[in-house]
C-alpha cells in the first residue's frame, strides 16, 4: 500500500511537471521564432513586387456607441491625408439624431456614411455589409482602420506597393499612448517584441495574422474565402482562412499604424477576454485544416499560445493542492524547473529590455512597466484561461465589447473581482499551509505566484493597475 501511494506521488509530480514546462511554451516559442528569422539569409518573401493596384482602395472605419469627440478627431486626421481613397464609415448602434450629426461630419469632409439599422456579425458583419453596398470588385481592396488608429500616406503607400504579392499586407502597430499608464508602457514593450515575432514568421513561412487595424485586404482573396467571418475575432480568423486556402498573408516592417492599448486592469481584461475565446473558437473550426497544410505546426503552435493559460492554470492549482495536501516536491522536480523555465524567463526578459533601449526606452525604469504587465496577465489568468476553453469547447459566448478608447479609456468600471480574490486567496493558504508542512521547494515554487496575485489584487484595488 505505501509503494502505491509513493508511485502516485510521483506520478503527480511528473504530471505538474509537464504541465509547468509545457504552459511557458508561447515564450520558447517566441524566441526560437526570432533566433531562427535572424538566420534566414534568403529575404525574397518580403520583397515589394512594386505593382500598380488596378482597382479601388475603400478606407472602411467601423464605428459602434463611440463618442462623437472620436469620430470627428479620426475624420480630421483622414481628410490630411492626400491618399485618394474612398473613405466609408460604418456605424451601428446610433439613434437618430447622433446619426444625423456624424452624417454632416461626413459630408463637411467628403466620406460616405453607412448605418446598419439591424447590426449583426460582429465586426465582420459590418465589413461584409459595406463590400455588398458599395459592390466592390475582386480588383478592390480594403483597408480597415480601428477608429482611434492613425496611419500616414507612407504608411499606406507601403501597404499598396506590397499588395500585389499577397491577398493580405499586415502593418506594423505602434502604441501611441504608451505613456498613459504603467500597464500602457508594459504592453508597448510587449508589441515591440510580438512584432519582431510577426516579422520572423513573415520571412520563415510567408504568413501572418491578419490584424484588425491597418491591415490591406484583397476583395478578390475575401470572396475567395467566403468575405470576413462574423465571429468574434474575425482577423485572426480570415487570416487562417487565407492560410489554409494558400493565401499569402505578407508583414511590411515599415508600414507604421499608431493604436491605442487599455490603461488599466478592466479595459486589458476585456480585450483579452475577446481574443482569447476567439482563439479558441478559431482553433476549434480549423485545427485539422491547418495541421495538413504545410507550416501548419508553425502556425497552430502561434493560435495556441492563449491555450497555455488553461494549462498554467491547471499547473497553479495543481501546486495549490499539493502545498494544501503536503506532497512535497522533490529537488529533482523543482531542479528541473529552474533549469528549463527559469533560463528562458530570463533571455525573455532581456529580450524585452533590450528592445526597450533600442527605441528609445530606459530599462532601469520600465522594467515596472514589464511588470505592470505581467500582473494584468496573472490576475487575469483565471478568466482567461475559462475563455479559451468556452471559445475549445463551444460552450456559452462572450460579450463582445469594443476596447474602450478615448475618454473612456480612463473609466474605471466596476467590475466583480470574485475571481481575483478566490486565486489569491487560494495562493496564500497554499502559501501558508507549505510552511506549516516544512516543504522548502514548495515554498520557493509557491513564493513567485503569491508575490504575483498579493501585489496584482492590492494594485487593482489601489487603482494603480
Amino acid at each position: 500500500m505505501v509503494n502505491t501511494m509513493v508511485i502516485n506521488y510521483e506520478l503527480i509530480i511528473i504530471i505538474y511537471l509537464i504541465l509547468t514546462i509545457v504552459s511557458f511554451y508561447p515564450i520558447i516559442y517566441q524566441l526560437i521564432i526570432i533566433s531562427m528569422g535572424r538566420n534566414v539569409h534568403d529575404r525574397s518573401k518580403i520583397k515589394s513586387t512594386n505593382s500598380e493596384i488596378k482597382g479601388r482602395v475603400f478606407l472602411v472605419i467601423p464605428v459602434k456607441s463611440e463618442p462623437l469627440d472620436l469620430v470627428e478627431a479620426s475624420m480630421k486626421r483622414l481628410a490630411s491625408l492626400q491618399s485618394g481613397l474612398n473613405v466609408i464609415y460604418i456605424l451601428d448602434n446610433y439613434d437618430d439624431n447622433t446619426l444625423n450629426i456624424v452624417r454632416a461630419m461626413g459630408n463637411r469632409y467628403g466620406f460616405r456614411i453607412i448605418h446598419r439599422e439591424k447590426p449583426s456579425g460582429y465586426k465582420g458583419g459590418a465589413l461584409n455589409h459595406v463590400i455588398k453596398r458599395i459592390e466592390a470588385g475582386p480588383g478592390d481592396y480594403m483597408l480597415v482602420l480601428d477608429i482611434d488608429s492613425v496611419i500616414s500616406q507612407e504608411a499606406i503607400n507601403e501597404l499598396i506597393r506590397h499588395a500585389g504579392s499577397a491577398g493580405a499586407v499586415v502593418p506594423h502597430w505602434v502604441v501611441s499612448n504608451k505613456d498613459d499608464s504603467l500597464l500602457a508602457r508594459g504592453q508597448w514593450i510587449g508589441y515591440l517584441f510580438f512584432f519582431r515575432v510577426l516579422r520572423a514568421l513573415n520571412e520563415l513561412i510567408g504568413w501572418v495574422p491578419i490584424l484588425g487595424s491597418g491591415s490591406l485586404v484583397s476583395i478578390g482573396a475575401l470572396k475567395r474565402v467566403g468575405y470576413w467571418p462574423e465571429d468574434v475575432l474575425e482577423d485572426v480568423e480570415l487570416g487562417v482562412r487565407f492560410f489554409i486556402n494558400d493565401l499569402r498573408v505578407a508583414y511590411v516592417d515599415n508600414a507604421l499604424t499608431n493604436v491605442e492599448v487599455p490603461v488599466n486592469y478592466v479595459g486589458f481584461l476585456r480585450q483579452q477576454l475577446r481574443w482569447s475565446f476567439g482563439v479558441g473558437r478559431v482553433i476549434r473550426k480549423y485545427l485539422w485544416q491547418v495541421m495538413r497544410r504545410k507550416h501548419g505546426t508553425a502556425v497552430l503552435l502561434y493560435l495556441g499560445q492563449y491555450s497555455a493559460y488553461v494549462l498554467q492554470l491547471i499547473s497553479i492549482l495543481m501546486l495549490a493542492a499539493m502545498n494544501i495536501a503536503g506532497i512535497g516536491i522533490p529537488p529533482w522536480a523543482f531542479i528541473t524547473l529552474l533549469v528549463i523555465v527559469v533560463p528562458s524567463l530570463l533571455m525573455y526578459l532581456y529580450s524585452l529590455l533590450m528592445l526597450d533601449r533600442e527605441f528609445g526606452g530606459d530599462p532601469r525604469r520600465d522594467i515596472f512597466a514589464i511588470n505592470s504587465a505581467n500582473l494584468a496577465f496573472i490576475m487575469a489568468l483565471p478568466r482567461i484561461a475559462a475563455a479559451n476553453l468556452m471559445g475549445l469547447l463551444n460552450v456559452g459566448r462572450i460579450k463582445w465589447i469594443p476596447t474602450p478608447k478615448g475618454s473612456r479609456k480612463w473609466a474605471r468600471e466596476g467590475i466583480n473581482l470574485f475571481p481575483e480574490y478566490l486565486m489569491t486567496t487560494l495562493i496564500i493558504t497554499a502559501f501558508i499551509l507549505s510552511i506549516v508542512h516544512l516543504e522548502l521547494t514548495n515554498i520557493l515554487i509557491t513564493l513567485p505566484y503569491l508575490a504575483g496575485y498579493v501585489r496584482g489584487l492590492w494594485r487593482i484595488l489601489n487603482g494603480t493597475l
